[in-house]
C-alpha cells in the first residue's frame, strides 16, 4: 500500500471524527474534537510531504541470499540519480552473464529518468541530461532487462541494500512482478571473508585484489568488475579451505 493513500485515508476518518465530535461536544466536552482535529492535521501534513511513490515495506520481498559459491550467474549494477528507491529514479542498467566463471555477455543501457540529474551524479557517473534524453524510459526498459537477467542468481555489490531494492521498486511502480532471484553479496562476502579490512567498497576490493585502480561508476563497468571481485573471493575460499555459514 502507498503511504500517501494511507495518510489521506487517516486524515479523511479523522476529519469526519471532528465533525460527529461538534455533535457531542456538549455531552463529552472539546477534548475529542479537538484531538481529531490535531489528528487529521498530522496526517495531512504527512499527504503532502510523502512521495507519491513511497510504499510500506512488505514482508517477503527481501532479495534471498544465494549459495557463496555459484559458477553460473549475472552480476549487476545500477546507476541512479540518487539513494532512495522510492523517491529516485535508475539512469543506467548494467549487467554481466557469467558461465562457468567466465564473462559471456554483457548487458548496458541508459535509462531517461524523466527527471533532471543531479549534478553531483553527472560528476560520479558522467551521465547528464543530454546522454539520457532520448534513450528509453523506466517503464520501457525494465521488462527487457528482467528479460536479460532471468532466473539466474544475481551477483552484485551491495545488492541487497541498493540494487535489489531500486528493481524491485521499479517493478512496483509498473506493476510487474518482483524479480525472486537469490543475490550474492560482494560487500557481506568481503566484510565475512577480510574482517581485518577497515574498507569494503567495491574501489577498494578492486584495488586490493589487484583488478583494477579506478572504479568508472558505469554500470557495466563496475557489474564486470563486481563479477572478477566475486571470483577473487571464491578462489580465495578454495584455496584457504575457508567455510562460511
Amino acid at each position: 500500500m502507498k503511504k500517501r493513500t494511507l495518510w489521506i485515508v487517516l486524515m479523511v476518518l479523522f476529519a469526519a471524527s471532528a465533525l460527529y465530535s461538534i455533535t457531542t461536544i456538549a455531552e463529552d466536552g472539546p477534548s475529542g474534537l479537538i484531538g481529531c482535529v490535531a489528528l487529521s492535521i498530522i496526517f495531512g501534513i504527512l499527504a503532502k510531504r510523502t512521495d507519491p511513490d513511497a510504499r510500506f515495506k512488505t514482508r517477503g520481498r527481501k532479495p534471498k541470499q544465494g549459495s557463496i559459491i555459484c559458477g553460473d550467474y549475472t552480476a549487476v549494477d545500477l546507476e541512479t540519480t540518487g539513494f532512495s528507491p522510492a523517491k529516485d529514479r535508475i539512469i543506467e542498467f548494467g549487467a554481466v552473464r557469467v558461465r562457468n566463471g567466465k564473462p559471456v555477455k554483457t548487458y548496458s543501457l541508459l535509462i531517461n529518468p524523466e527527471r533532471e540529474i543531479p549534478a553531483a551524479v553527472t560528476r560520479l557517473t558522467g551521465i547528464d541530461d543530454t546522454d539520457v534524453n532520448g534513450q528509453p524510459t523506466e517503464a520501457q526498459a525494465l521488462p527487457e532487462f528482467l528479460k536479460f537477467i532471468g532466473n539466474d542468481v544475481l551477483v552484485g555489490h551491495n545488492i541487497n541494500e541498493f540494487d535489489a531494492p531500486f528493481i524491485a521498486s521499479a517493478a512496483t511502480r509498473l506493476g510487474l512482478h518482483i524479480p525472486a532471484n537469490n543475490t550474492i553479496d560482494t560487500l557481506i562476502l568481503s566484510r565475512a571473508i577480510f574482517p581485518n579490512e577497515k574498507r569494503h567498497r567495491l574501489v577498494d576490493l578492486i584495488r586490493r585484489f589487484g583488478i583494477a585502480q579506478v572504479e568508472t561508476h558505469r554500470a557495466a563497468d563496475d557489474a564486470l568488475q563486481t563479477a572478477q571481485c566475486y571470483e577473487y573471493i571464491k578462489n580465495y575460499i578454495k584455496q584457504n579451505h575457508i567455510k562460511i555459514k
